[in-house]
């Protein structure tokens, strides 16, 4: 079990908040892993308690961009050590149905908290019951088509969980469902022995007996049915979203060459985006504009040019107010803009709930890595003045990232690791070195700063961040 669930549970089992594991118990232990979403139960009137706590052991909420329904909620935790998620799928009514619509809430909380068994410090629906509930969902799930077709997804899942189930006890009725044993009795002989047609028919009846608990009529859940087909098609083929945070995150890692930012936006990349709308951006090497694109590929054209004569590339002569060109000086300020929008575009896509990761991020130093380039000379003309003043405007508007992590290695790490890098036009040692004395004190726009060692193993330096990321002070709640 990870860390982070173990604390959950305890928490909440000093604080007198009841809860359970109510379905899908035939995984449990995978689950409480990392590996799939905890179905827990908490009674609705705890329901600000359980928020509190979980949110004080490192939970968040997500939403789904395909279907969120009241009174069930996802919450995510990162466990410290492992960087596994805790997913829990938590309800606050006992709501089933179908997969996507859970279009019946059943009257079931104090059967459900009456009939519980502990699994660890986690309780749990008991054997019987456990077969009682699998019942109710299974024949609310698989009676229409577009449900049925739902559950054929699932289905290895379905037999899974009934082949954990003890299926010798004695079948025992819901009074509250108006629910006899000889109907539960009836339900499980079907379902293990019968036609799928036989099932469907038991479904309608199971459906008719309970349309007093359901959400929707008919109509309405026809027509939500058609919307989220529609919602989930379009994801799968184009959208491709995950869940999405409240609020979403705007992060930027920044160092020198070799101190290991690539791996590391990689990295957390691949950590995030596994369950949440994750987008990258390079703010070092900022995509083109609509506007910057054609004065953009100008300058990528002249520098192919150049190395076709053979120009010597390493040789790279220092740039002052004196010696600058104005195209040097146009590239600049065409640079800060694109800097600008990709900072936006973060900005943006993280108050739609992403968790988005930049590559380097502008800085205010003049002259310094990611920092406006074109130096102050009051002596040159009136376009020079008026790009430098406009680059200068450009960087200042730029909104700081949430959270900047500066990483530091010494350099001859630095120039070790460089060395092992397959890239192309990668710097030589000499312009590392250059690089590395021109911006050891360079500094990014950011509202929280961190400054990591990344002298050590990766894996200290990916543990430390994903940690400092989630656990974060200055990631709140939106309101």
């Amino acid at each position: 079990m990870l860390h982070i669930f173990e604390n959950l549970f305890s928490r909440l089992n000093t604080a007198d908040v009841p809860f359970c594991n109510w379905k899908s118990h035939h995984a449990l232990e995978s689950y409480l892993k990392g590996n799939g979403d905890l179905d827990l139960f908490i009674p609705s009137q705890f329901k600000s308690q359980f928020e509190k706590i979980a949110v004080d052991e490192g939970f968040k909420l997500a939403t789904s961009y395909q279907a969120n329904h009241d009174h069930i909620e996802h919450y995510y935790g990162l466990d410290r050590a492992t960087l596994n998620f805790a997913h829990i799928h938590v309800y606050f009514k006992i709501i089933t149905g179908e997969h996507v619509s859970k279009n019946y809430i059943l009257p079931l909380e104090n059967f459900v908290l009456n009939n519980l068994e502990t699994y660890s410090n986690l309780p749990v629906i008991n054997s019987k019951l456990r077969r009682n509930i699998f019942l109710i969902r299974y024949f609310l799930k698989i009676g229409s088509l577009y449900g049925l077709a739902q559950y054929l997804r699932e289905l290895e899942k379905y037999r899974n969980e009934w082949d954990s189930i003890n299926q010798e006890s004695e079948h025992i009725g819901i009074r509250d469902l108006a629910l006899s044993s000889k109907e539960f009795q009836k339900m499980s002989s079907t379902y293990t022995s019968s036609s799928l047609l036989k099932k469907f028919l038991l479904s309608l009846r199971l459906k008719r007996q309970l349309k007093v608990y359901k959400k929707r009529s008919y109509f309405q859940h026809k027509i939500f049915e058609i919307k989220n087909f529609i919602t989930r098609l379009l994801n799968k083929l184009y959208f491709k979203k995950q869940k999405l945070l409240n609020p979403g995150i705007v992060i930027a890692i920044c160092g020198l060459d070799g101190s290991g930012k690539s791996s590391l936006v990689s990295a957390l990349n691949n950590i995030f985006s596994e369950h949440f709308c994750t987008k990258v951006f390079h703010l070092g090497r900022p995509a083109s504009s609509l506007i910057t694109f054609s004065f953009n590929l100008l300058i990528k054209i002249e520098r192919y040019l150049k190395k076709t004569k053979l120009i010597n590339k390493n040789k790279r002569s220092v740039n002052t107010a004196n010696n600058i060109s104005l195209v040097y000086a146009i590239r600049s300020v065409m640079l800060a803009y694109d800097r600008k929008i990709d900072a936006m575009r973060a900005h943006r896509y993280s108050k739609d709930g992403y968790v988005s990761i930049c590559d380097r991020y502008p800085g205010l130093g003049n002259g310094k890595m990611d920092s406006p380039r074109i130096p102050l000379n009051d002596d040159r003309g009136i376009f020079y003045q008026f790009c430098y003043n406009l680059e200068k405007k450009l960087y200042e508007s730029i909104k700081p990232a949430n959270m900047i992590f500066q990483l530091s290695v010494p350099l001859q790490i630095a120039i070790e690791r460089n060395n092992k890098r397959e890239k192309v036009d990668k710097e030589t040692e000499d312009e590392l070195r250059e690089r590395f004395l021109l911006n050891s004190e360079a500094v990014f726009l950011g509202e929280q700063y961190s400054f990591i060692d990344a002298s050590v193993s990766f894996e200290d330096v990916l543990n430390k961040v994903a940690n400092l990321i989630w656990y974060s002070k200055t990631w709140k709640v939106d309101g």
